[in-house]
């Protein structure tokens, strides 16, 4: 990636030297990781939300409930920008004035779900978007290849948050 994709995007990227201990410390620790919006919140305490991307009313109820209960006791919260509980749990802790980081399972100049993309803006406007997912790798390789990114995401995600609480999810759920 040359420094003029870089800045088009808005994004830098961070190495490990930058890195919180809790990255550092995971099983399998991302050496490198882009990102857009305010780097310091990887440093906040923070707490994952995930779930299913077709939760029932009453999953959304919940993810609501604790995102507003996180939120006022200081926590940041991390999810995957994903349909559903993540989209819920982002736009719930934005409501409630709080702390949000997104941890894509693209590259910083995609958008999944596309719907998202809204939502991507503002969090990387006034929150933080992080990607673990090369450019040029994620363009040269098919969607079946590309869907692993989204696992790796899932654990990047947990090395981030001091916990995650999962909302709803099936059997096969990442």
């Amino acid at each position: 990636i040359k420094k003029a994709q870089l800045k088009r995007f808005g994004m830098q990227i961070r190495g490990t030297y930058d890195y919180p201990k809790n990255l550092l410390d995971a099983t399998e620790p991302v050496e490198l990781l882009y990102y857009d919006g305010n780097w310091d919140l990887i440093f906040s305490k923070s707490i994952a939300i995930v779930g299913t991307r077709k939760p029932t009313d009453e999953g959304l109820r919940r993810t609501r409930k604790i995102t507003d209960y996180l939120v006022e006791n200081g926590f940041t919260i991390v999810s995957g920008l994903a349909e559903g509980v993540d989209t819920a749990a982002h736009e719930t802790a934005i409501r409630a004035k709080g702390r949000t980081i997104a941890v894509i399972g693209t590259p910083l100049d995609q958008v999944y779900p596309k719907k998202n993309a809204e939502l991507m803006r503002e969090i990387a406007e006034r929150h933080l978007v992080i990607s673990q997912v090369p450019f040029l790798r994620y363009n040269n390789q098919t969607y079946r290849e590309n869907r692993f990114f989204f696992p790796e995401r899932n654990k990047t995600m947990s090395a981030i948050a001091k916990a995650t609480v999962i909302i709803e999810a099936g059997e096969t759920s990442g």
